[in-house]
């Protein structure tokens, strides 16, 4: 049983509540937020301790689960860690690149867990198409890309300010940027564009982003707030084969000389923190959700699936590409580390 603190009771931070608080190898201790309302509320649902100071929880605590805003997160991580608290937080890391190190360096100083809410690892079909690639169906990358508009107007909320949220391709697009990077390994080589098309918000509303990884092969993210019609596409293209999820929504995949094939989007494989096929499952599991891997790192001592440290890099991504639009040139990512 590991006991856990919530910190930021959003709606996220509802959200993850209500999961964990059904899970049988988990206690939460307490919620935490700014508004006193969302505090009490949470933790009268919960029958659970509320308070607006997250120190007040740490105590009674092994772990936090830290929902607040990426602009607001370096104290309260670097104060868990260096209480000896196992973190998970929400993504993105945060938006500042000095942040995020300073958060990384007191977590490895205290020697806990730190891993990023980024889910698409653990989602079909995202995680079927990356594990068909990792087992090496496809051959060697050739491409992998990502789009996903949503039409939102964030104007009256923090999301739609630049300084607060990063805007879409970091905090929409990060996601995208991570499972791509999962695919593809380390960045070499951005380039790309983000534009604020609304001027109710700072925010950028759309962007794409042109990756070329070290290990060969390139990934495209394509993200927006603005296309008032929804639509999604994801896929990679390899040197023997393809996996597509086409127009109908069902995963298409056609090998070098094969038949094409649709392919069940539950099919589960299962993955080592590296990324790798591990066939006798001893540190990873097939169908496991993002809350249940956290808390088994930490009952196993092993690494996370989304470690901060790749998140770390994803920002370093958003970073390059943003100073990509702005000069019109593509950017080395050794420049952002």
């Amino acid at each position: 049983m590991t006991r856990v603190a919530m910190i930021g009771m959003g709606g996220m931070g509802g959200s993850h509540a209500n999961i964990l608080s059904k899970m049988k190898n988990v206690e939460i201790v307490g919620v935490c937020d700014l508004i006193e309302q969302k505090a009490k509320n949470c933790g009268e649902k919960l029958g659970v301790k509320w308070c607006l100071d997250f120190h007040e929880l740490l105590d009674d605590a092994e772990a936090v689960w830290v929902c607040t805003e990426p602009f607001n997160r370096l104290k309260v991580v670097t104060a868990c860690a260096e209480a000896g608290k196992h973190i998970f937080t929400e993504k993105p890391i945060c938006n500042d690149l000095k942040d995020a190190d300073e958060m990384l360096a007191a977590a490895r100083e205290a020697g806990v867990k730190y891993m990023l809410g980024y889910c698409l690892r653990f989602w079909h079909p995202y995680k079927l198409i990356h594990d068909t690639f990792v087992r090496g169906e496809l051959g060697k990358l050739v491409n992998c890309w990502t789009r996903r508009y949503m039409s939102w107007d964030p104007s009256k909320v923090w999301y739609g300010d630049q300084k607060k949220s990063g805007g879409v391709m970091l905090d929409f697009g990060s996601h995208d940027i991570d499972w791509l990077r999962w695919v593809g390994g380390d960045v070499k080589t951005v380039f790309g564009q983000t534009v604020n098309v609304r001027k109710t918000m700072t925010a950028d509303d759309h962007g794409q982003c042109l990756m070329l990884f070290e290990k060969g092969g390139m990934g495209t993210a394509d993200d927006s707030w603005l296309s008032t019609l929804g639509t999604s596409s994801v896929g990679v293209v390899g040197t023997k084969g393809v996996i597509i999820v086409g127009d109908d929504g069902k995963v298409h995949k056609k090998l070098e000389g094969g038949e094409e094939q649709i392919v069940e989007a539950e099919t589960t494989m299962a993955i080592d923190p590296s990324g790798k096929l591990d066939e006798d499952k001893t540190v990873a599991k097939a169908n496991e959700t993002i809350q249940e891997h956290f808390f088994r790192c930490i009952e196993q001592d092993i690494e996370p699936t989304t470690p901060a440290t790749d998140g770390r890099k994803t920002l370093a991504t958003v970073c390059a590409l943003k100073e990509s639009s702005r000069t019109g040139k593509s950017v080395d990512l050794a420049s952002f580390d």
